[in-house]
Formats: structure tokens, C-alpha cells, sequence
């Protein structure tokens, strides 16, 4: 039995699909651009101690990240800062924001005693759980 073809006229127009795949590239781009990545949290400078699981800046709030150099110096976002510069940071924090997450990440040669402080400035200026970052245990 011979199945008879039906003519290319009476297929239709060829749909042009070129403006949906712009529309598609500009949306791909938006969400790239737009997209928050964890590693903008990282300072690699900052040799983490290993631990078991990552503990990583929640994206639902805002985390301050604190970074403490094995010299000792103390990096408050993206800025060098002091102590005293970092406790009126925090209180001003405190204040306007209650639910402000406290990230401490403390290269794995520091002195403790500067991870001590940091940490006990942060519970003093009223964040009862400041978090300490590590890095992933590698086997």
C-alpha cells in the first residue's frame, strides 16, 4: 500500500524562531548577571581550618563577613578595619537589622586569641551566635 505525500504548499509557513532564541539569551543573561555566587563570600587569601561540612553565608539574610589574616589583621567585608572600627560596625548593625547573621572566617595559622576576640566582640555588641567558617575536609 503506497502512502501519498501531500505537497509542501499545503504544509504551512516555516515559523521563524530566531526572536524567541534572542528573547532566550537575553533571559539566560539576566539570571547570570543577577545571580548571587558563593564564591564572593570567599577570600582565598584566607586558608581555612578543615572541618566536616562548609559553613557558608546564608542567602536569605544578609552575612557579614569577618576575615582574620594569619598576621593578625582583621578584614571587615572588603575593607581592612580595626577592632574598634568593627564593634561600632556591629552595634550600628545590631541595631538597624536584628536577624544580621556574624560570619567569622579565621585563617587556620592566626593567633586564636584574635578569633577569640572577634568572636567575643560580636556576642558583646548582641549577636549571641557568631559563626566561624571552615573549609570542607578533604580526603
Amino acid at each position: 500500500m503506497r502512502i501519498s505525500r501531500e505537497s509542501d504548499a499545503s504544509q504551512g509557513e516555516i515559523i521563524n524562531i530566531s526572536s524567541l532564541l534572542d528573547v532566550l539569551f537575553i533571559l539566560v543573561i539576566f539570571f547570570l548577571v543577577t545571580s548571587n555566587f558563593e564564591e564572593q563570600e570567599r577570600d582565598h587569601k584566607v586558608s581555612l581550618v578543615e572541618a566536616g561540612e562548609p559553613l557558608t553565608a546564608s542567602s536569605q539574610t544578609d552575612t557579614l563577613i569577618i576575615n582574620i589574616y594569619e598576621d593578625g589583621s582583621l578584614i571587615l567585608g572588603d575593607n581592612k578595619a580595626s577592632l574598634e572600627q568593627i564593634e561600632s560596625k556591629l552595634r550600628l548593625l545590631r541595631r538597624a537589622n536584628p536577624e544580621q547573621q556574624v560570619l567569622i572566617r579565621g585563617d587556620q595559622r592566626a593567633v586564636h586569641g584574635m578569633v577569640q576576640r572577634v568572636m567575643l566582640l560580636c556576642k558583646q555588641c548582641g549577636f549571641p551566635d557568631p559563626r566561624i567558617g571552615y573549609a570542607p575536609l578533604t580526603q
